[in-house]
């Protein structure tokens, strides 16, 4: 209540009876147009009487009433001044719930956006360290470059200085002006290309040094491991938004059209949906097959839809098609969704995903059983025909062997397959691949089918006097609990619970081994020709325990604590194979169920039956 009249209290009441009196005046069948929210609400001066509980009480009590529809013993309990009154009211709401959703979205858009700017923003301070870091480099490259010219300057000059000496040596010192120059005019012929020559060797040699190194050091590096990248963003992708669902959508379905509508062409060309077109398509098949042409055919129709495809690249107008393409229809207008349509576009979504996942599953799970001899007459029929085909293999010529191989392969897929999809009756019978295909188990039937082997193991032969007629009517008189029982313990319908036990027999599994406070499950008891069977109350079917009778080691009353009072109402069993034995307690008539028990091991002659003893209560 509190909730509905903060809300009534948000509209003008001036705005209100405006409205009444324009739909009273109005035609009363046209619908009610909303005004904008600034209309609507009329601004409220916040309270700092009330404290910070009552205040964050009432905001949670105000989203609530404007994301959820007042039931309708709220809405009785309301006075109204009159129908127009209360139909602005809900329209109202449900505005505000529109709205409401519209803000959720744009939320989680403005989230993604300040992610990616957050992003935007840790890239630009990579590319400035990089850029900074780049000048930095070309620095010190120069300042290599300079030290590298000045040892080369050095080591040029040290060879010219001697050459220098020598000549002044030989010249003499009365006359050294004079006959220096001249020497060095005579002897300009041959020592010059010496001194030249020299350093021009050096650099050459040097360059391919260096050459040489930078070429090894480039190949070393390309084997150097690279540190792990680290994800700026999330990891796993973007948020979901439905703008960009909506976009993943149609750019999928666009590009998979081509293909999708290839695939139906050879799907409607082997059901000959045009017969003259399947039949030449057909006789041009054999034809290349028994020329020995086929792989250039198939090439050659390769290449000539490539340069189609080139042709229309260039501007021709060339409409060939080997199979015949549907046109999509493209939708001028798009439509802005509302808040149903989304939802509903993610379920449609989800539900496809979900369908066609499925069907992958169970084929890749049929493939592994046929792969790993689960199903071992589907798998020895693969490994004759993969024996059979090795064989021909090492006889007959491999132009002979794909001779035969796409001999069969046309007749069975343009007359066989075509007979047997006009004539499902056909399929169904003659069809020995399909028949497997549908026989192979997936992962969950392999279970059940292992499940109801290893059950099979323990049932219990039933007493030969009266035989088949006993089962025939145990089986007629199954009543649904029955059929309920054997389904949740994957039994067969011969072992449904003994007279007595059809409601079966209340009771705590007890683990001494826990505390006081897990050491309780509980369940009921049942009993059945061959099995005894615990149901616990609070947990699915796979914590149920199914206990064969032809495993119990021992059969005893037990008194699990000292300090329970009597005879302690339980019951102890032992299982061959388990080291712990399974304690039931809390069993109202415990005599009588542990006779009941004994009772069904001694009619099936188990040896724990007769060595099983009943001590006194007060034991």
């Amino acid at each position: 209540m509190s909730s509905l009249k903060s809300l009534r209290q948000r509209f003008t009441k001036s705005d209100r009876d405006d409205r009444i009196k324009d739909t009273r005046d109005g035609n009363r069948n046209s619908q009610l147009h909303l005004q904008p929210e600034e209309d609507i609400f009329e601004v409220i001066e916040p309270s700092y009487d009330m404290n910070y509980g009552a205040m964050m009480q009432m905001a949670a009590e105000d989203t609530q009433s404007c994301t959820s529809f007042p039931s309708e013993e709220l809405m009785s309990t309301l006075k109204w001044q009159s129908p127009e009154e209360r139909k602005i009211f809900e329209d109202q709401l449900n505005q505000l719930q529109e709205q409401l959703m519209m803000v959720m979205i744009e939320n989680q858009t403005l989230k993604s956006e300040l992610n990616s700017s957050k992003i935007k923003a840790e890239l630009e301070q990579t590319k400035i360290d990089l850029a900074y870091e780049r000048h930095r480099s070309e620095i010190l490259e120069k300042k290599l470059e300079q030290e590298i010219q000045k040892r080369a300057q050095k080591v040029n000059q040290s060879p010219s200085d001697a050459s220098k000496s020598k000549l002044a040596s030989g010249s003499g010192g009365s006359g050294a002006s004079s006959s220096g120059i001249g020497i060095e005019g005579e002897d300009n012929g041959e020592p010059l290309p010496i001194e030249v020559t020299k350093p021009l060797k050096k650099r050459l040699y040097q360059r391919m040094v260096d050459w040489f190194l930078n070429s090894f050091y480039t190949f070393l590096d390309d084997f150097t491991e690279e540190p792990p990248a680290t994800n700026v963003g999330d990891p796993e992708g973007e948020p979901l938004t439905v703008k960009t669902l909506k976009e993943n959508i149609k750019r999928f379905g666009l590009e998979a059209k081509p293909y999708v509508n290839t695939v139906k062409g050879i799907y409607d060309l082997l059901a000959w949906k045009s017969p003259p077109y399947t039949l030449i398509v057909f006789i041009v098949y054999m034809y290349s097959l028994w020329q020995g042409w086929f792989l250039p055919m198939l090439l050659f129709c390769l290449s000539f839809r490539l340069f189609i495809s080139y042709l229309r690249h260039r501007g021709w107008n060339v409409n060939f098609n080997f199979f015949e393409m549907v046109e999509e229809t493209k939708d001028t207008e798009e439509k802005d969704l509302g808040v149903s349509d989304k939802f509903n576009l993610v379920m449609q979504v989800a539900r496809k995903v979900q369908n066609v996942l499925g069907m992958v599953a169970d084929s890749l799970e049929k493939i592994k059983s046929l792969l790993t001899w689960r199903h071992p007459e589907a798998s020895r029929q693969l490994f004759l025909a993969i024996s059979a085909a090795f064989i021909t293999s090492c006889i007959m010529p491999t132009a002979l062997l794909f001779f035969y191989a796409g001999l069969y392969m046309g007749i069975k897929l343009f007359i066989v397959d075509y007979v047997y999809n006009r004539f499902p009756r056909v399929r169904r019978k003659y069809d020995s691949t399909y028949r497997l295909w549908m026989e192979l188990p997936t992962d969950v039937e392999y279970e059940k089918i292992n499940a109801k082997s290893e059950i099979d193991k323990y049932i219990l032969p039933h007493s030969q006097e009266k035989g088949d007629v006993a089962a025939e009517a145990r089986s007629d008189q199954l009543t649904l609990d029955d059929r309920a029982f054997c389904e949740l313990f994957a039994l067969p319908e011969s072992e449904c619970p003994l007279p007595g036990w059809q409601g079966g027999r209340r009771c705590t599994l007890i683990n001494r081994e826990k505390s006081l406070t897990a050491a309780f499950k509980n369940g009921r008891l049942y009993l059945t020709h061959s099995f005894l069977c615990f149901e616990r109350t609070k947990v699915p079917s796979p914590k149920n325990i199914v206990i064969p009778l032809a495993d119990i080691a021992r059969l005893e009353k037990a008194k699990p604590y000292s300090w329970m009072p009597g005879g302690g109402m339980a019951i102890e069993i032992a299982v061959v194979g388990n080291e712990k034995p399974y304690i039931f307690g809390a069993i109202m008539n415990r005599d009588e169920v542990f006779e009941g028990i004994l009772f069904a091991g001694r009619k099936a002659g188990l040896a724990w039956s007769a060595a099983s003893r009943c001590p006194s209560p007060t034991e």
